[in-house]
C-alpha cells in the first residue's frame, strides 16, 4: 500500500483517527477550509474569467430577463447542504475512528459471532487495490450530480472557461483515482487541486445568480 500499517484494536477497529486532532472540532476544521478556497478560487474566476467579459454580461442579462439567478443560488444551496452532510459523516467517522476506504462498518451475527472482530474492508495486495478504486469511482459519482449541475448553468454564461475547468477537473480526478488505488494517502492532491478547480467553477455559479438578481 506504501503506507504505514494501520494499529488497530482486538477487533479490528483502528485505535487512532486519521482525521484531523482532537483540539478543534471536525466541522470548525471542515467549514474553515471551504470558506478560505472559496475566498481563494472565487476571486480567481472573477478576475480571470468574469471581468470584462461582454459575452458572459449579456448572458447574464438573459438569466435577470426570465429570473434565472434564483436557480443558480438555488445550486449553490444544495451544495451547502450537502457539505453539511458531509461534516456530519466527518463526525461520526472520527468518532468511531474508520479510515478511507471504508464506508461501513459490518458484525458477523450469530451465537458465535461476539467472539469475531469487526468486519472492514481487505486493504494489503490486489484485493486493497480492487477496493480503493472501487471506492475512489463512488467518491466521482457522489459528486458527480453536483458537478454536472454547475457546468450546465456555467456553461450557458461561459461555455469556453467552463469546458476548460470542467477537462481539468475530470484529469485531475483521474489522477486522484490513479493514486488512490495505490495508497488511501495517494489520492490527496489529485483530489485537493480538483477541488480547488471546482470552487472556480462554483464561483462562476455564483456570481451568474447573484448578478443576475441584482440587474
Amino acid at each position: 500500500m506504501g503506507a504505514d500499517k494501520i494499529e488497530t484494536d482486538s477487533k479490528g477497529i483502528p485505535t487512532k483517527t486519521n482525521l484531523p486532532a482532537e483540539s478543534y472540532p471536525f466541522p470548525v476544521f471542515y467549514a474553515i477550509l471551504n470558506l478560505v478556497q472559496m475566498a481563494i478560487f472565487g476571486p480567481m474566476a472573477y478576475f480571470f474569467i468574469v471581468r470584462n467579459n461582454e459575452k458572459g454580461d449579456a448572458k447574464v442579462a438573459i438569466l435577470a430577463e426570465y429570473d434565472l439567478g434564483y436557480v443558480y443560488i438555488g445550486a449553490f444551496v444544495l451544495k451547502i447542504l450537502q457539505l453539511v452532510m458531509g461534516m456530519n459523516l466527518g463526525v461520526a467517522r472520527k468518532a468511531a475512528k474508520i479510515h478511507p476506504p471504508d464506508q461501513q462498518v459490518y458484525q458477523v451475527k450469530g451465537a458465535e459471532g461476539s467472539k469475531l472482530g469487526y468486519v472492514l474492508l481487505e486493504g494489503e495486495g490486489v484485493l486493497g487495490r480492487f477496493n480503493r478504486s472501487q471506492r475512489t469511482l463512488q467518491n466521482y459519482n457522489e459528486s458527480a450530480a453536483q458537478v454536472v449541475l454547475y457546468f450546465a448553468l456555467g456553461g450557458f454564461v461561459y461555455p469556453q472557461a467552463s469546458l476548460v475547468l470542467i477537462s481539468l477537473f475530470s484529469v485531475l480526478r483521474f489522477i486522484s483515482a490513479l493514486g488512490y488505488t495505490s495508497s488511501a494517502e495517494g489520492r490527496f492532491w489529485g483530489f485537493l487541486i480538483s477541488g480547488a478547480v471546482l470552487f472556480m467553477l462554483e464561483g462562476l455559479v455564483i456570481m451568474s445568480g447573484i448578478r443576475s438578481i441584482l440587474l
